[in-house]
């Protein structure tokens, strides 16, 4: 089992009984730090893996970004923890030393998912057929519940953890109608409930800047927004277009914040992805749609640049730039019948400057648009097999792509400066075509972006060279992880 911190700082490998971190930035000459023994029932029953998010001020984090030796980037970085979970047990380590430092033991049964909570020392359990949520401190030995939660998965987006100040927000749903409630920071009291006025809530997510919450209703009421205020205030309802006839209006698919701007350290736009395909752009000062983005290919002398996926006369595999009137014929090799139409992803870059989009009708190609004014498509991007994810890095306009090819280990690479590359990755191909890809965010500004490639049991960490003049692009590895118990 593998796991990657979300910062991509650490990588966590359970093979057997060994448990091992690995750190992407060596310390003391290696990116192998520490490993340990399981003991029972959690070498057979384990289930969950997880590494605490890193929580550090605004001034730590310009630090730590511009830290120059290992010695100084480790006094910033605070010791996070790594979280291992079977059913009804809980351990938890510090990762750079691998101490142990609590057990929850007990547990109701039946867990449907474990994670960390406001902080690292803070452990929130979902219970199967979502019949309630615990929180425990383990500083103090003590927990809490929240009754009723409407989703048991947190990958539903049913709960969210505000920015800097770690209120949290959840939706129950205790009897007929849903419920929103606001919880206090670390305390968890209540501090505003509001019965909300939906059919079938999907989500919620906090906006970056901590002003707001976003809910979206079921796409059988239409597209239905709800905006509140950090208190619970209800602030806006957004229901579509005012141009637009919505008689026919399929519903909402998906919601994304865009990332906070420097300059003001607010967030300029809400992404609404609907089941008709298009995207409507919302600001967020009135959460009025001032543009929508729409996922069909318009041919013309302004026409963007097109890259399609091929084999190379050499066998291995490279974007080309591809005709616009033919690169949208074929679908990808997987099949899309059945599948559900709709905007299926929305990811802006880090600086807000682009958006990358899939939709289920065509699930093989990535939409770039440039948010400028008005919003226009940059490129697409035309793989054989459907895009299974996307990431764009923290500090530049690059975006990682992999897809389901179950045949090739590759990453595809698009930057706005130079045209888009496809590097073949020295990890064991995976059966299902499910590979993750994590950068690292305390890579060196000074020399090429790292990015963790990882399948269920193997990783690889590295960074893709360009030969510009060439079109031609090679995987540098710096250290592997390997599903067998080995490590270089």
């Amino acid at each position: 089992m593998v796991t990657v911190s979300r910062d991509g700082d650490y990588l966590v490998h359970v093979y057997g009984k060994e448990l091992s971190v690995h750190s992407a930035i060596p310390v003391e000459g290696s990116r192998f730090l520490q490993s340990t023994k399981l003991a029972e029932p959690l070498v057979s029953q384990l289930k969950f893996v997880k590494v605490s998010p890193l929580n550090i001020s605004g001034d730590d984090a310009g630090a730590r970004a511009y830290a120059e030796h290992e010695e100084e980037l480790l006094n910033l970085v605070p010791d996070q923890r790594i979280l291992c979970a079977t059913s009804n047990q809980i351990s938890i380590w510090q990762i750079n030393s691998l101490e142990w430092h609590a057990d929850i033991e007990n547990i109701e049964p039946s867990v449907a998912a474990v994670d960390f909570g406001a902080r690292d020392n803070e452990a929130i359990l979902f219970h199967a057929w979502s019949s309630k949520v615990t929180i425990f401190n383990l500083d103090s030995a003590s927990s809490l519940v929240i009754k009723s939660p409407k989703f048991c998965n947190p990958s539903n987006q049913g709960h969210g953890y505000r920015p800097r100040t770690k209120q949290l927000a959840i939706i129950l749903k205790p009897e007929a109608s849903d419920l929103l409630t606001i919880h206090e920071a670390y305390s968890y009291q209540v501090v505003s409930k509001v019965v909300l006025p939906t059919v079938d809530a999907q989500g919620l997510k906090w906006s970056p800047d901590g002003r707001w919450i976003v809910i979206w209703d079921a796409a059988s009421n239409g597209t239905r927004i709800l905006v509140y205020t950090a208190d619970g205030q209800h602030f806006r309802t957004y229901t579509g277009r005012d141009d637009v006839d919505n008689t026919h209006d399929l519903g909402t698919r998906c919601v994304e914040w865009a990332p906070l701007k420097q300059r003001h350290q607010s967030c300029e736009y809400l992404a609404v992805g609907k089941y008709d395909g298009t995207v409507d752009l919302l600001n967020t000062r009135t959460f009025s749609c001032f543009t929508t983005l729409s996922h069909t290919f318009h041919i013309s002398a302004q026409s963007p640049r097109v890259w399609r996926e091929r084999m190379s006369p050499e066998g291995k595999l490279e974007y080309a730039e591809a005709a616009s009137s033919s690169a949208f014929i074929a679908a990808g090799s997987d099949s899309t019948s059945q599948l559900p139409r709709g905007v299926s992803s929305l990811q802006f870059s880090s600086n807000g400057n682009f958006l990358a989009t899939t939709e289920q009708a065509r699930p093989n190609i990535v939409w770039i648009w440039a948010l400028s004014t008005p919003p226009t498509l940059e490129t697409a991007l035309v793989h054989e097999h459907n895009v299974r994810n996307m990431s764009w890095n923290s500090r530049n306009s690059q975006l990682l792509i992999t897809t389901s090819n179950n045949t090739l280990s590759v990453v595809h690479l698009w930057a706005q400066e130079r045209s888009p590359v496809i590097a073949e990755i020295p990890v064991a191909r995976s059966e299902t075509g499910r590979y993750d890809i994590t950068w690292v965010k305390s890579s060196d500004r000074k020399e090429a972006e790292l990015f963790w490639f990882s399948t269920t049991d193997d990783a690889v960490l590295g960074h893709v060279a360009v030969d510009a003049d060439r079109g031609y692009a090679s995987f540098n590895a710096l250290h592997v992880v390997s599903g067998r118990g080995n490590f270089l």
